[in-house]
């Protein structure tokens, strides 16, 4: 009994936060999102690496818009995106290593940073 009153804020903030930062995903297009997304200057990468990437980003970008309308409730919607978030690091990681990763995770942020003020989603794509 203690465990649970002691996750009953915790959970309490989850629910009063999750729906409104679900219903503004239509605010931002999918276009300025991918925008920002795909630039990967200063990375040296190959065509190929470069396509790839963009392709997990299409996915992934998809994959929270979808998400974001579906009928879940709001616990299994945040589960689901971080399972995007987490499997869009772990491909990012395998094809650029954790330093090129890390150095495009830092720019990526600087660049969504004026979307995640209008769709508080876009907080799970990096």
């Amino acid at each position: 009994m203690k465990k649970l009153i002691m996750f009953l804020p915790a959970l309490f903030a989850l629910l009063i936060c999750t729906p409104p930062l679900l219903a503004q995903e239509s605010e931002v297009s999918k276009n300025e999102i991918l925008g920002a997304m795909n630039s990967f200057e200063g990375l040296d990468l190959s065509s190929d690496k470069k396509d790839k990437l963009k392709a997990t980003n299409k996915n992934a970008v998809d994959d929270l818009f979808e998400i974001a309308k579906g009928n879940d409730s709001p616990e299994e919607k945040t589960k689901k995106f971080m399972r995007v978030k987490e499997d869009n690091s772990k491909i990012f990681k395998d094809i650029l290593g954790e330093d090129k990763f890390k150095k495009y995770q830092k720019s990526v942020k600087k660049k969504l940073r004026p979307f995640k003020r209008k769709a508080k989603l876009i907080g799970f794509l990096i």
